[in-house]
């Protein structure tokens, strides 16, 4: 708790450095604007629904992994808080690595094995990741015309790319591959069987090795069964992209809420051809929860479609929507989840 709370204190001192930056030299923040964009303007409302549909999308997809790779059965309703745990833990920790740790935490408190639970989040990623990379490129012509008077947005977005490919590439051998992930958990029970030397902690030790010994087989016969599943693979992925569509429709509703374009289709393609790029930058950015970097990185690729006036109001606006609302709602449940299990 010591060091989510050090992130946290990082968080507000890099954000209230992000908004003041963009509030004293990017085109400044239209305080009223934002203000109305969350109390009196159905954009705003738009924004906070595409929210929630983007944690149901989510949910789906792990309702339906953990169903069909476990014997026991996991509710909408943990799946549902599943989500919001990972999503809050990863906007508290760097790169939000985070996030899917605290998943398989939740997971195995409520009857899912560690196995399965790992199993699961791997291909949760690979699935959503997956859907993230075919929307950057089908959209990948528009957003290089829009950015092409900024070079360096094209790069970083090019770089982003490159590093998810790499990723999605390496988790998708690691679950398909028994040479590979019984070479990585080999390395990990080398670890531990080391603390053999203590007489006090050798049995505790060759408890641990069999119990990692049963994980691995469970992991294993949960990676071939959802691998083996092209209806579910199917049926996820495109659940991938519903979450990713409504994540960037947060940012849609900034931009026509300033009422300086059309509110068309072509519009729509623009906004997320480019946050799409944005976002695979932002994901891998070291500070907690992308903070400072997510700002910087949102106002540098959108600066060629955008208007300056409007740019800092917009940027502030989509990170509280993405940012800022998620944490707080997150740390709402997860608090509601902590009580609820001390009381019980």
């Amino acid at each position: 708790m010591k060091k989510f709370g050090i992130y946290l204190v990082l968080i507000i001192i890099v954000s209230a450095i992000a908004i003041y930056l963009l509030n004293s030299f990017g085109g400044g923040i239209n305080w009223k604007r934002a203000f109305d964009f969350f109390t009196h303007d159905w954009w705003g409302v738009f924004g906070l629904m595409s929210l929630f549909v983007s944690w149901l999308a989510d949910s789906g997809v792990i309702y339906l992994l953990v169903n069909r790779s476990s014997e026991n059965h996991f509710s909408f309703s943990k799946s549902f808080k599943t989500s919001v745990v990972g999503s809050f833990f990863a906007m508290l920790t760097p790169s939000y690595s985070g996030g899917q740790p605290m998943q398989i935490v939740y997971m195995t408190r409520h009857g899912v094995s560690l196995g399965v639970s790992t199993s699961v989040m791997i291909f949760r990623f690979v699935v959503e990741q997956g859907a993230l990379e075919t929307i950057a490129i089908f959209g990948l012509v528009t957003a290089m015309r829009l950015m092409s008077r900024v070079p360096a947005a094209a790069s970083l977005a090019f770089l982003g790319f490159g590093f998810s490919t790499a990723v999605i590439l390496f988790l998708i051998i690691l679950s398909l591959s028994k040479r590979v992930y019984d070479k990585i958990f080999g390395a990990f029970k080398w670890f531990i069987s080391l603390f053999r030397f203590s007489k006090k902690l050798r049995p505790k030790v060759e408890s641990l090795l069999d119990k990692v010994d049963s994980e691995i087989v469970k992991y294993a016969q949960s990676a071939k069964t959802l691998s083996k599943d092209p209806l579910l693979l199917i049926l996820t992925f495109f659940l991938g992209l519903l979450t990713n569509l409504a994540n960037f429709f947060l940012v849609y509703v900034a931009v026509a809420a300033t009422g300086f374009f059309q509110n068309t289709f072509r519009t729509f393609l623009n906004v997320i051809s480019v946050q799409s790029l944005a976002t695979m930058i932002i994901y891998f950015a070291p500070t907690p929860g992308s903070s400072g970097v997510a700002e910087g990185g949102f106002y540098l690729f959108f600066s060629t479609m955008v208007p300056r006036r409007y740019l800092g109001t917009i940027t502030f606006e989509w990170r509280v929507l993405s940012y800022f609302i998620p944490l707080l709602i997150g740390f709402i449940i997860v608090t509601w989840i902590s009580f609820h299990n001390i009381k019980k």
